[in-house]
């Protein structure tokens, strides 16, 4: 799927999410807004990253995200930023390992206090050790991350061509855009479509280039300087080619 972003092209961003959020360290109304925009979208990758990490016994995932997302967002815990590198996902990855620190450091106390506990912190439980061919929860959280924004960044082209009156032609082309078609397929749509070849040939041209600046607009999202987007499309990439 990677293939759609080998001819990337520069553009000027506007004020991001999460340099909105880095300028007020969440202390106003608009950063922790923002703040809360960018949780909800990587939700998924959270949940992965728990699951893979061994916590999907009796819905502990699910409670130990909203758990993780209700302290990050109501906690202004941002100490860690300097030490990120301007990125919102290192900064959610390395926040999400200190909660579960944190989280297994109050299980050993309660039970110590004959508590009971909230979570099983457990991450050997039976059954959900990953083997040695599965990718490792660091890997498999941004592997989910890139995933995820590039379901975003694919919504962004749909909705635009639906606003356009293209809607008929994304549904037609968009396996281009995703990898699942074949070069020697566009001949075939074109006769069914009664188009030229050539002019089908542009238009899904157009439309790769419609969702690579999609994707950049997602990824300079989560940057603090958008300067570094080539590099975290790097890291997309990378991402991608473990699944």
């Amino acid at each position: 799927m990677a293939d759609f972003l080998t001819n990337s092209n520069g553009g000027q961003f506007h004020t991001t999410c999460w340099t909105q959020v880095l300028k007020a360290r969440g202390d106003s109304e608009a950063s922790r807004e923002a703040l809360g925009e960018l949780c909800e979208d990587y939700y998924e990758p959270v949940m992965a990253y728990l699951k893979r990490s061994g916590f999907d016994r009796d819905g502990n995932a699910r409670d130990l995200a909203h758990g993780f997302f209700e302290d990050l967002l109501g906690g202004n815990r941002l100490e860690r930023l300097e030490r990120e590198k301007g990125r919102f996902r290192s900064y959610l990855l390395g926040a999400l390992k200190h909660f579960l620190s944190h989280q297994r450091a109050k299980a050993r106390a309660e039970k110590r206090g004959g508590s009971a506990k909230e979570f099983s912190l457990n991450e050997t439980g039976a059954g959900e050790i990953a083997s040695r061919s599965e990718l490792p929860p660091d890997d498999w959280f941004d592997q989910q991350w890139a995933l995820a924004l590039l379901g975003r960044a694919l919504t962004s082209v749909e909705e635009s061509c639906r606003a356009n009156g293209k809607e008929t032609q994304f549904q037609h082309l968009s396996p281009w855009l995703t990898g699942e078609a074949e070069h020697g397929d566009q001949a075939e749509l074109a006769e069914r479509a009664g188009i030229p070849p050539n002019t089908l040939k542009s238009t899904i041209h157009r439309l790769r280039r419609q969702f690579r600046a999609a994707v950049k607009s997602e990824i300079v999202r989560t940057l603090e300087d958008p300067a570094d987007v080539e590099a975290e499309m790097e890291a997309l990439f990378a991402a991608l080619k473990q699944s």
